[in-house]
């Protein structure tokens, strides 16, 4: 069985390392290098806590706010493409209590099995960096922990059960020296865990292609074409290949969007814009991944590095620096820390997590499109929920039945007008 897929970030090499395990024939294309994109830069934490949409309540409130704010982690920006206030309309509309809730107890259930998926990839020999280090959620404003304790009980009441500690006072600097003392409190997510993505990615790559999978790096994808026998795809890139596939797997991000469109296929993606920065410092390294609650910015140490990340821009669609965006980030960040500061960049990143309109992704096979398989949409989830997309997407391409953790996550929740009858 031969297998395509577009998109060599998280998701699409995670889809196609598992394929290959399952006996497919894969072949990878991606316009840049294996994980390069949104998979790049990010904190890489595998968090079932966190998954959360951030289409919930308070999604208007802060959308008015950051229209006239230059400091918010969060910004939305108008945009000429008339579809745009569509797609902020949408997703300001499943901000409700109701919905919110709903899109938050089905990604609670998909997300339960994390760890077990990474692990999976582990006992596999797939290598890549990886930590047990737990994730905390430092507060300036004791306030917003009380809130906080708040959300972590309605998450347990969703099925998480992993432990945590609230550390106050003098704790604080037992549990991570890094951290201000005089912060309000520190939440630590103890079985959480992080990984340096880019490894993650490099890691998949190279199990795939020893599984005898392909990898064709920098080489866009210009069109997908369904062929006369029904179910066969073949995919046409800028350097002029023609690859045919009995399966063909999108999982390219926002460049979804208008891959699929000429196919009659809508896909509600909107990109919204993160930026980091990896260095090294002087001063105390945390010994933990933070999550800076009241300005929303992350922190990973890595084996020989510290990234801090954060903004999300929805849509800003352009790969420019935001030099005060970026400022703004590592400054925010460096407010919590006692001493730590960066010295030496090894890297700048800006990308596009890909966000649908209830912030939750887009997983399974298109109707009326036989062959056809999406894995996109996981907006700030891409590491933590890939291993698991990667693994149950397979099952159910390979033809293993459905997976019921991806049921609440098919294209046609957002209604029939998704995919349109058009001569193929």
């Amino acid at each position: 069985m031969k297998t395509t897929v577009i998109g060599a970030g998280v998701i699409g090499l995670a889809c196609a390392y598992e394929l290959s395990e399952l006996g497919h024939e894969v072949t990878v294309v991606d316009s840049g290098t294996a994980g390069a994109a949104a998979s790049a830069g990010n904190v890489g934490w595998i968090t079932p806590f966190l998954s959360l949409p951030r289409a919930a309540p308070g999604a208007v409130r802060d959308a008015l706010k950051s229209f006239t704010s230059a400091e918010g982690p969060a910004r939305m920006r108008p945009h000429v493409e008339l579809g745009f206030a569509s797609w902020v309309a949408q997703f300001l509309l499943s901000s409700s209590k109701k919905r919110s809730s709903r899109r938050t107890a089905a990604l609670q259930e998909f997300s339960r099995q994390a760890h077990q998926h990474v692990d999976s990839l582990l006992e596999r020999g797939v290598e890549f960096e990886h930590h047990k280090d737990g994730l905390a959620v430092v507060f300036k404003d004791a306030a917003n922990l009380a809130h906080y304790e708040e959300t972590a009980a309605r998450i347990r009441a969703a099925g998480y059960d992993g432990p945590v500690t609230v550390h106050r006072g003098s704790d604080i600097t037992a549990f991570d020296p890094a951290i201000r003392g005089d912060v309000a409190g520190v939440m630590h997510l103890e079985t959480e865990r992080h990984v340096r993505p880019e490894s993650l990615t490099q890691g998949l790559a190279k199990a795939l292609v020893n599984n005898g999978g392909s990898l064709i790096e920098s080489e866009a994808v210009l069109r997908i074409e369904p062929q006369k026998r029904h179910g066969v795809w073949t995919v046409v890139t800028a350097g002029g290949r023609e690859i045919p596939s009995d399966n063909l797997v999108v999982a390219a991000g926002y460049a979804t969007r208008a891959l699929l469109k000429p196919l009659g296929v809508t896909v509600p993606l909107e990109a919204a814009k993160g930026t980091s920065l990896t260095a090294r410092g002087e001063g105390v390294a945390p010994s933990h991944p933070l999550k800076l609650y009241e300005n929303m910015a992350t922190c990973s140490p890595f084996d020989d590095a510290v990234r801090i990340s954060g903004t999300f821009d929805l849509g800003r669609r352009d790969f420019r620096l935001d030099r005060k965006r970026l400022d703004m980030v590592v400054r925010q960040a460096l407010s919590y820390l006692d001493s730590w500061h960066p010295t030496e960049t090894e890297m700048e990143w800006v990308g596009h997590r890909p966000t649908t309109v209830d912030d939750t992704p887009v997983i399974g096979p298109v109707e009326r499109r036989p062959g056809l398989y999406l894995a996109t949409g996981h907006g700030t989830l891409g590491v933590s929920l890939g291993p698991a997309t990667g693994t149950l997407a397979a099952r159910e391409i390979a033809g293993q039945g459905e997976q019921a953790a991806l049921t609440p996550f098919r294209l046609a929740r957002f209604g029939s007008r998704t995919v349109r009858s058009i001569n193929l």
